[in-house]
C-alpha cells in the first residue's frame, strides 16, 4: 500500500488527466485498491476539498474569487457578468462542455482585486472587458488557433510579488518604497527566483553557512534570543517551539512542516516569497531542520498557488543539485530532505493541526489541543510547524545574529513584518516594515492613502478572522502587545482599508458568509452558529438607522457562543471582527 500522505497529489493527477476536471469512479477505486482504502473513505475524503470534483465539470473551470476584499472591488457583478456572458448560474456547465463557472473564496490575489482563475492561470483587476478576453483565449485555445501557454496579456497571471505602486495594468515594480526595511522580501529585487546561482550571487545561503557552523542547541538559543515571534497570525515565540520540538524526545524522528496555505483573506505574503524567493524558504527550513535535529521535511502549499507550487519544485530540485538538501549538506555531515504537498482547497488547513491531518491524506478536520505539534505531530512524532514568512526570517538572524535582529522593531515585537494593504487605497500592495509602525505611516506614507483622499470608515487588521479598527486609530503602532492592549489584533498583517462611502456592514456580511463557506462541520456549534451568523450578517445589513446596534449585539453573543464551545480555531473566530465592530464602528453602522 501507497503511503497516503500522496493521496492529495495522485487526486490532483486523476483530476487532471480526466480531461473533464474530475474524478472518475473507476479511477478512484483503483485508487482506493492501491491504498488499501474502502470506496466510501477515498470519497469522503476526495468530496471534502472544493478544488476536486465528483462530477464531470467544463474543459475549463473558472473560479472566480469571492472574498471580502474582491466583493469590495467589484467581484459580484463580475459574476453576474460572466454568468451573463456563458449562459449559466455560478455551479453551472457552458451547453458546449467549454467551462464551468464557480465562486472560491480567496485567491490570495487581494492587493489586484477583482480576480479569478482559469485551469491554473490567474487573471487579476478584472473589468467586463478584460474577463471576456480571458475567456476568448480558451475558446481560441479550443479552436486550436493560440496555444494557451504564450502570454495571456494584460491584467492576466500577474507578475509575482508586484502592486499597482507603478503605471500599468499589472503594477510590475516590487522595489522597495523609502522607508521599508526588508529581511522577509530582501531577495526579491535581487535575484532571478528560478536560477540559484543567482540566489548565490545574490548573498543567499549565506545564513545556512553560518548556521552550520554552529551547535544545534547554540542555534535554538540564538533564535530564541532574538524574540523571532510566528508570522502566521498568532505571534508565538519561534524559540521556544523550536526548543519544545528538540526536547520532546532524546532518539526519535523529528520533522519541519511548512504552512504555506495561505487562505486568510486580504493576506498575499506567503505567495510573494514564495514565488519571488523560493530559495529563501528552503534555506530557512533547512536551518530550522538542523536547529531541532529533523531529517525530512515538508511544505504544504495551497493548491490555489500554482505559480508558486512550480517555482517551489525548481527551486527544491536546483538546491538538491547544489548540495543545499540531501546527504551531508555542505559537508556538515547533517541530512536533510524536503518533499512538497498541495492542498486542495481548504481555508481550516492553514491551522497547523488541520493541516497535519491534511498532510496525512486525510478530510481537513481540526485535532483536539493538546497535544501539540511540539509533542504529536505528523504521524504521531515531534514535528515543528512554522509559517513561510516566519522561516524568511530565520537566515538572516542565523547570519547576523540576534542582537541585530532585536535593533529592529519594539521590545516585545522585534524585527519587521510583511504588511498586506488592500481595499480602498491608492497603492495596494506589500510593504515590509519595522515592527511598531503606526497605521496612519503604513496608510498614508507607503499605500498612498484612502484613494479618494479621505479618512476611511474603517480598517480591518488580520483579514477575516481579525478586528476592525475605526479611523480614530491611525496613530495606534502595529505591534504583537500594543494591539493585543488595545482589543486588536495584528494577525497575518493584513490590512483592508474602507474608504468613507462603504459601509462596514457589508464588509462584516461578507466575513460572516466567508466563515459558514468554510466551516467544515465536525462540531455542532461551528456547523449551526456559522449559518445562523451569516444569516444575522444580511439582516446587519438590510437594518434601518437605529436596528443596527441591536442586530449587532445579537451576533456578537452568537458568536461567543460558538468561541465558547467550538473545536477549532474557525468557530473561534468569528467573535474577533463582530466584537471589534460593535466597539470600533458603532457610530460609522448607524
Amino acid at each position: 500500500m501507497k503511503r497516503r500522505d500522496l493521496l492529495l497529489e495522485d487526486l490532483h493527477g486523476i483530476q487532471e488527466a480526466s480531461g473533464r476536471n474530475w474524478l472518475p469512479p473507476e479511477d478512484l477505486d483503483r485508487l482506493a485498491r492501491r491504498y488499501g482504502l474502502l470506496r466510501g473513505d477515498l470519497r469522503g475524503t476526495a468530496s471534502y476539498y472544493s478544488m476536486f470534483s465528483l462530477e464531470p465539470r467544463g474543459r475549463h473551470v473558472i473560479r472566480l474569487c469571492v472574498s471580502p476584499i474582491c466583493r469590495m472591488m467589484g467581484a459580484e457583478d463580475l459574476r453576474d457578468f460572466l454568468a451573463r456572458e456563458l449562459g449559466v448560474a455560478p455551479g453551472g456547465t457552458t451547453a458546449d462542455g467549454a467551462f464551468t463557472l464557480e465562486e472560491c473564496q480567496c485567491l490570495g490575489q487581494c492587493g489586484m482585486s477583482p480576480a479569478m482563475m482559469v485551469d491554473g492561470r490567474v487573471f487579476t483587476r478584472l473589468t467586463p472587458e478584460s474577463a471576456r478576453a480571458a475567456l476568448e483565449l480558451y475558446r481560441e485555445a479550443d479552436a486550436g488557433n493560440r496555444p494557451l501557454d504564450e502570454p495571456a496579456g494584460p491584467g492576466s497571471e500577474p507578475v509575482p510579488g508586484t502592486s499597482s505602486r507603478t503605471a500599468g495594468p499589472q503594477g510590475t515594480s516590487s522595489s522597495a518604497c523609502p522607508g521599508e526595511t526588508r529581511i522577509a522580501l530582501r531577495y526579491i529585487d535581487t535575484h532571478d527566483p528560478e536560477d540559484i546561482r543567482s540566489y548565490e550571487a545574490a548573498g543567499g545561503w549565506a545564513g545556512l553557512r553560518a548556521a552550520l557552523g554552529k551547535d544545534p542547541d547554540g542555534l535554538v538559543s540564538e533564535l530564541t534570543r532574538a524574540g523571532l515571534r510566528g508570522r502566521g497570525g498568532a505571534g508565538f515565540p519561534t524559540g521556544t517551539k523550536e526548543r519544545s520540538t528538540a526536547q520532546t524526545c532524546e532518539d526519535c524522528d523529528r520533522y519541519v512542516v511548512v504552512n504555506a496555505d495561505e487562505g486568510e483573506p486580504g493576506t498575499f505574503k506567503d505567495r510573494v516569497i514564495l514565488e519571488r524567493e523560493p530559495q529563501l524558504l528552503l534555506e530557512g527550513l533547512v536551518i530550522s531542520a538542523y536547529a531541532i535535529g529533523a531529517r525530512m521535511g515538508y511544505v504544504y502549499v495551497r493548491g490555489e498557488y500554482t505559480r508558486s507550487i512550480r517555482r517551489l519544485r525548481l527551486a527544491l530540485d536546483q538546491a538538491k543539485a547544489a548540495g543545499y538538501l540531501g546527504r551531508n549538506i555542505l559537508d556538515s555531515g547533517f541530512d536533510f530532505d524536503v518533499e512538497i504537498r498541495r492542498g486542495a482547497g481548504s481555508y481550516l488547513c492553514g491551522e497547523e493541526l488541520t493541516l497535519l491531518e491534511s498532510l496525512e491524506g486525510k478530510r481537513g478536520y481540526p485535532r483536539i489541543k493538546p497535544p501539540f505539534p511540539a509533542e504529536k505531530g505528523l504521524w504521531g512524532k515531534p514535528t515543528l510547524v512554522n509559517n513561510v514568512e516566519t522561516l524568511a526570517n530565520v537566515p538572516w538572524i542565523a547570519e547576523r545574529g540576534s542582537e541585530a535582529y532585536l535593533a529592529l522593531g519594539v521590545p516585545g515585537s522585534p524585527g519587521t513584518k510583511v504588511f498586506c494593504v488592500s481595499g480602498d487605497v491608492v497603492r495596494p500592495g506589500f510593504y515590509e516594515a519595522e515592527l511598531g509602525i503606526t497605521l496612519r505611516d503604513l496608510i498614508q506614507g507607503f499605500a498612498g492613502g484612502v484613494s479618494c483622499g479621505q479618512t476611511p470608515s474603517a480598517i480591518l487588521l488580520g483579514g477575516a478572522a481579525g478586528t476592525f479598527a475605526s479611523a480614530a486609530r491611525m496613530e495606534i503602532r502595529l505591534d504583537y502587545d500594543t494591539l493585543r492592549a488595545e482589543g486588536l489584533t495584528l494577525g497575518s498583517g493584513a490590512v483592508v482599508v474602507l474608504g468613507p462611502r462603504r459601509d462596514p456592514a457589508a464588509t462584516i456580511g461578507a466575513i460572516l458568509e466567508f466563515f459558514r463557506h468554510e466551516s467544515c462541520g465536525k462540531c455542532v456549534p461551528c456547523r449551526v452558529g456559522t449559518a445562523r451568523l451569516e444569516e444575522g450578517g444580511r439582516d446587519l445589513v438590510s437594518a434601518g438607522p437605529g436596528r443596527r446596534r441591536a442586530v449587532l449585539e445579537s451576533l456578537v453573543e452568537e458568536a461567543r457562543r460558538m468561541a465558547a464551545t467550538s473545536l477549532c480555531p474557525l468557530g473561534q473566530s468569528p467573535i474577533l471582527p463582530l466584537a471589534s465592530a460593535a466597539r470600533e464602528l458603532r457610530e460609522v453602522l448607524e
